[in-house]
């Protein structure tokens, strides 16, 4: 019996696209923040990836994006290091991760603006502020009311205060993230 398969070189390719734009913008990256961008990517981008994110203790997760990760760093793409002064993990690009990239140099030129635009508006935030906003894009549905929305995020994230709810809502209205 001969097994074949293929490799999902487009999810590594955007993995080390990820992390190489992020040292470039000079941003931190850690696991959780990896996690919330490939979730806003999909969600807020439009751009189809096909992870599947449940909602998870903070806020968004697949365990195929952190699968993937460590295939990526395995693959020379990633270096995943555990910063005791951060309190987390920071990822950085490994020896490969230009030819990962370039592997799927097609699909990454093609959401070439929606990654730009990805890294300009959330790169700078921190872990728990990339938690309450891509909850809140994940819960947020049409034809659910703003008040609705932000008792939803509250009741699943109690160590936000409703005003901090509803100022980040407010600014992902109006970047066209969510819609009433």
């Amino acid at each position: 019996m001969k097994l074949h398969f293929e490799l999902p070189w487009e999810r590594y390719a955007l993995i080390a696209e990820i992390v190489k734009r992020f040292q470039a913008a000079n941003f931190r990256l850690g696991k959780t923040a990896l996690q919330k961008m490939v979730f806003l990517l999909q969600r807020a981008f439009g751009v189809e990836i096909d992870y599947q994110y449940t909602l998870y203790t903070y806020g968004p997760y697949c365990a195929d994006v952190a699968r993937d990760l460590d295939t990526v760093a395995v693959f020379g793409g990633a270096q995943v290091l555990c910063d005791l002064s951060f309190g987390g993990y920071v990822i950085t690009p490994g020896p490969t991760n230009e030819e990962i990239r370039e592997r799927s140099r097609p699909f990454l030129d093609g959401i070439g603006s929606q990654l730009d635009r990805l890294v300009s508006t959330f790169g700078s935030f921190n872990a728990k502020e990339l938690e309450l906003r891509s909850t809140i894009i994940f819960l947020s549905k049409p034809g659910l009311l703003r008040q609705d929305l932000i008792r939803q995020v509250f009741e699943v994230k109690p160590h936000f205060a409703e005003a901090t709810i509803a100022q980040a809502v407010g600014e992902l209205e109006a970047l066209g993230y969510v819609h009433f």
